[in-house]
């Protein structure tokens, strides 16, 4: 991983302050010298005071330790008799050197805590500035580009290098070929740990791949190429991590931004398509009731009943629309009563005009009743069935079959026409204006499959579609059997 603050080597030690310290302690010396032709040695002693407290401000501790030291050695070889000697005549002195020291070294380790206090404040602020300037330009970033530029032009120079935002595409995969290694790339998305320089993954690779992770996901990876050797140090490092936080929740904020964008389009795209259905529907009916009694004036030649079959089928199409267009608009309200599944399904059949098709029905007398909806349910059998006389040949045989299984209803319906077409897959039949053929001259928009999916979930249950052996279409729903109410039988006067 980016090593943390603690792991970072500290910098060496410049001994040239040192320098810089005997060099300060030489130069108030000579003040001294000029000083003492005005003033008492007394006072002159402050003058190396301060010398030692800039020292220790200017270079730290220990070239303000250092500084007290010298500076005590001067006071006594050059002004306390005997000059140019540490030989001290008065024993008093030695007392004053002692206590110069203290205070001399007391002093610099006070000013040197100033001074470390003062760069950390410095830098704490250099950050905070940092952190807040990359901040405003991240909260107005309004795609992720914009938020690469600012990694780029931004975040780079202040961790003296180069920065790059590298993003999945929708297949949760680092673009080929993207800026660095895409591999590592990759690994460090999935895995969502850092690799690369300063990590424990890949140290020797030249650039540092870190992952940026949300509570949700890991959003994307940023890599970090520096030209130099050295280790980021702390202040360096807390940066690194915030921009790693703030460029994970400005990639999350933009994602959500364009999902609720979609949403909001799919949204409004649905409401104007069931505003059209339901206005369309609504025009529909008025022309199709009179065709249909036009063509009862026929009498029942073939050719009315061909316009009233057409007719009927139309209708059924158009009130598939206007129940789409409720049911999306007002949601499944369910009328449920208890009925008998062999009686709905006879309604049905009598509903739908299936030509000469052969029609088997298998349903148990011992059947328990079920709660459903029954106009509902009835429009679920009635789609099933009008399919089954679309799409199968006049000589087709439509088999009905219902069991109980466990705690669940399973009624299927199947035919033994030519089945789904080849290369579809076939529970993708039930959403909205789906078909199996796209061109065909088999009248229909798609509606009544997704309709039916739609009423038997409402009602707890589901339906499925697949491939009858050898050929044929099967269509199976499974609905909860429940618990009947008990019948009272009168008895026999």
């Amino acid at each position: 991983m980016i090593p943390h603050p603690e792991q970072v080597p500290p910098r060496p030690f410049q001994y040239r302050v040192l320098g810089y310290a005997v060099a300060a302690c030489a130069f108030t010396t000579g003040v001294a010298a000029v000083l003492l032709r005005v003033f008492d040695l007394s006072n002159v002693v402050m003058v190396f005071l301060l010398t030692v407290m800039l020292v220790a401000l200017r270079w730290g501790r220990a070239a303000g330790a250092l500084a007290a030291v010298v500076a005590v050695g001067s006071f006594d070889f050059f002004f306390v008799p005997p000059v140019w000697s540490f030989h001290v005549s008065d024993t008093q002195y030695l007392f004053t050197f002692l206590l110069m020291l203290a205070v001399a070294l007391v002093t610099g380790q006070l000013a040197a805590r100033l001074r470390a206090e003062a760069v950390t404040a410095a830098a704490g602020e250099r950050r905070a500035n940092a952190l807040a300037a990359v901040a405003a330009d991240l909260s107005v970033a309004g795609r992720d580009q914009d938020i690469a530029n600012i990694c780029m032009t931004r975040i780079g120079p202040l961790l003296d290098g180069k920065t790059t935002l590298l993003l999945p595409g929708r297949d949760e995969r680092i673009p080929t070929p993207c800026y660095g290694d895409t591999g590592i790339a990759q690994w460090v998305l999935e895995q969502g740990m850092p690799a690369g320089r300063g990590t424990e993954t890949l140290p020797a690779n030249y650039a540092s791949y870190l992952p940026l992770t949300t509570p949700l996901r890991t959003r994307g990876v940023l890599m970090l190429e520096r030209k130099s050797v050295r280790p980021l140090d702390t202040e360096q490092l807390g940066l690194l991590r915030a921009f790693q936080s703030m460029i994970a929740l400005a990639i999350e904020r933009v994602h959500f931004v364009e999902v609720a964008h979609e949403t909001q389009l799919r949204v409004e795209g649905e409401r104007l398509r069931n505003a059209l259905l339901s206005a369309v529907s609504h025009d529909l009916r008025t022309p199709l009731t009179a065709i249909r009694g036009m063509a009862g004036m026929l009498g029942e030649s073939d050719v009315a009943l061909a316009i009233v079959n057409q007719a009927d089928r139309m209708q059924r199409q158009v009130t598939n629309l206007l129940d789409v267009a409720r049911l999306q608009s007002e949601g499944v309200r369910l009328d449920l009563q208890w009925h008998a599944l062999d009686e709905l399904v006879g309604s049905a059949l009598a509903a739908t005009p299936l030509g000469a098709r052969q029609v088997v029905v298998d349903i148990p007398a011992e059947l328990p009743l079920v709660e459903l909806d029954a106009t509902l349910f009835e429009r679920v059998l009635v789609n099933l069935f009008d399919n089954a006389a679309k799409y199968t040949p006049s000589d087709a045989t439509l088999y009905i079959r219902a069991d109980r299984t466990g705690s669940n209803l399973i009624l299927r319906v199947e035919d033994d026409g030519p089945g789904f077409p080849p290369g579809i897959d076939v529970n993708a039949l039930f959403a909205e204006f789906a078909r199996g053929a796209r061109e065909s001259a088999v009248p229909g928009v798609g509606l009544g499959l997704s309709l039916s999916r739609r009423i038997i979930e409402a009602h707890g249950g589901s339906i499925s579609a697949s491939r009858r052996d050898p050929h044929g279409a099967r269509f199976e729903i499974i609905l909860v059997a429940g618990e009947p109410p008990t019948i009272d039988m009168e008895d026999p006067e």
